[in-house]
């Protein structure tokens, strides 16, 4: 067994890296909104931890975020449902929505931007104003 320390801002970005790279390649929008949400989720975890100073960590596991989040479709958006079988929901609009919401809590946590990133907002986010 090979256990080593890997910190949550680096795993949050490299989901959202691939997230994009998936986004951008047109392929597999669920894995898109798995990622993304992840990210988005580790990200504003570690900025509450930073506005607060929390010395209690406010983290859940890695392994339930990657987990889906059942009620937050339905919540943030009033079309999207989930039954026992199927998840209606418009893929690309939560994807966009979700890789929006993580690059802004990335460039509040870093005050940066990847290239993937600004080719997002540039191509993205530009079309809808």
């Amino acid at each position: 067994m090979n256990i080593e320390k890997h910190h949550k801002q680096e795993i949050a970005s490299r989901h959202l890296e691939t997230a994009l790279l998936l986004y951008f390649a047109q392929k597999d929008l669920f894995s898109v909104i798995t990622l993304a949400g992840a990210a988005e989720e580790m990200f504003g975890q570690l900025l509450r931890l930073r506005e607060t100073g929390a010395k209690q960590s406010p983290f859940r596991s890695v392994l339930e975020l990657l987990r889906p989040a059942k009620a937050r479709a339905k919540e943030e958006h009033g079309g999207a449902h989930e039954t026992d079988l199927y998840v209606h929901m418009d893929v690309r609009h939560e994807a966009e929505f979700l890789l929006g919401r993580a690059i802004d809590d990335y460039f509040t946590l870093t005050g940066e931007l990847s290239v993937n990133m600004r080719k997002f907002n540039e191509e993205v986010r530009s079309r809808r104003g």
